[in-house]
């Protein structure tokens, strides 16, 4: 059986197994609209992008969430 491990989603902890996700998957399993833009918070407290098709492999008590998208006008 594989592990899991805990992470962060939107807020909410979600018990996952532990492999690689790609950013889509992560949007999913924490309900996040299909095209919001996906944000893993660093350790340091800094902010990397996820875009949809990369893969990613998430630490226990990581934090994922969305940060809207911006029109420019």
């Amino acid at each position: 059986m594989p592990e899991t491990i805990t992470v962060r989603i939107e807020g909410k902890d979600y018990s996952v197994e532990d492999r690689e996700y790609t950013g889509a998957e992560l949007k999913k399993i924490g309900a996040i609209p299909p095209l919001a833009n996906l944000v893993q918070e660093e350790t340091d407290g800094s902010e990397k992008g996820i875009r949809d098709e990369e893969r990613v492999r998430p630490r226990h008590g990581q934090n994922f969430y969305h940060s809207p998208k911006h029109k420019r006008g």
